[in-house]
């Protein structure tokens, strides 16, 4: 049996091989794999059904396709729980390498199987935006997008769906149309309501105690970004903002700051912390109608984010599960994005 010694230098060695190359974290899941194999106490320890998906997504990265599909079809044997369903693992494999029918066969029959997904019409639509297949990305989105819009986006994915979709517009050449300004609190049109009925919100009785409204903090969306110094000038005295020698950073950089603090908040012990994308669309209307006592442009936006936040659907929970989306919208897994131990401060 192994130690616990052993397994405790052993799990340390699987986070430090993690933020290398791949193919070393490969060779060190394989040994962990094989170890766990040998000790059902290891399996326990370190969860024999995560290091499977951990070295899936390695041999994908290492172009070992066949080897990554192996993984990704004993994850299914294993119960791996995931969403969207786990069979998409293997779509994903499949289109990152070109294998286009063989993927599209998997989501269509996962779409048909769990139709009230939306995490499919996400995860499909992800998939071939970054591949390049921006036809095929839209179809996906707009599927996606029809369901959050006519659902009340209780899975909170409406505004990562649409800034996708806007981007596989944009990719072919089309301008937005009426779906990219829909939101699901407003009414739907009759030939959007194809996904099944829409939800109503939660009304808490009298007498009960109101659901907590979780902190919120303002962030600025990839597409308000680039234009930050002009539209919030008074943020050129943030520390989030700029570099040492005072030039704007990516935003990257800027989300994976955001990050920061959002984990100094929780370990804080602040509860159910949540992002609100401010977008001047959005914001200058919120000004005139709330009409605050408050003109700092700081607090004005913090007093947005928390308006913001007493309705979820239009915020974005944090943190997301590790193999699910970032929340910064950039289409890569939290894990592998601003979840990602490390990266650009």
């Amino acid at each position: 049996m192994v130690q616990t010694d052993d397994l405790d230098r052993l799990h340390a060695e699987i986070r430090r091989a993690s933020r290398g190359p791949a193919e070393e974290y490969a060779n060190v899941l394989e040994r962990a794999i094989a170890t766990c194999e040998g000790d059902p106490a290891a399996a326990d320890y370190l969860d024999v059904v995560d290091l499977h998906s951990e070295l899936a997504e390695a041999y994908d990265q290492l172009g070992r396709v066949e080897e990554a599909l192996g993984e990704a079809d004993l994850l299914v044997e294993l119960g791996y729980r995931s969403q969207p369903d786990p069979r998409c693992r293997r779509a994903e494999i499949l289109t990152r390498h070109g294998r286009l029918s063989d993927a599209a066969e998997i989501w269509e029959a996962v779409a048909t199987d769990t139709p009230d997904d939306v995490w499919v019409y996400n995860n499909a639509g992800l998939e071939y935006g970054a591949v390049g297949e921006h036809e095929l990305a839209l179809d996906w989105l707009t599927r996606g997008l029809e369901l959050a819009v006519g659902s009340g986006d209780p899975e909170q994915l409406f505004d990562q769906l649409r800034d996708l979709r806007a981007a596989s517009l944009a990719k072919l050449g089309r301008e937005a149309d009426e779906l990219q300004a829909a939101s699901p609190s407003l009414t739907v049109p009759a030939h959007w309501a194809q996904s099944g009925p829409r939800l109503t919100r939660e009304v808490t009785p009298v007498g009960e105690p109101a659901p907590m409204v979780p902190i919120a903090l303002a962030w600025l969306p990839a597409d308000e970004y680039a234009d930050w110094p002009q539209r919030w000038p008074d943020l050129a005295d943030s520390p989030l903002m700029h570099d040492e020698d005072g030039q704007p950073v990516s935003h990257a950089v800027y989300c994976r700051r955001m990050e920061g603090r959002l984990r100094a908040h929780a370990e804080a012990g602040m509860p159910r912390l949540s992002v609100v994308p401010v977008r001047s669309a959005e914001f200058k209307p919120w000004v005139t109608e709330s009409a605050p006592d408050e003109p700092d442009p700081s607090q004005l936006r913090a007093q947005y984010a928390a308006d913001v936040a007493r309705d979820p659907a239009r915020t974005v929970t944090w943190p997301p599960g590790r193999n699910e989306p970032c929340w910064c919208g950039s289409g890569r897994k939290y894990k592998k994005c601003c979840g990602a131990p490390g990266g650009p401060l």
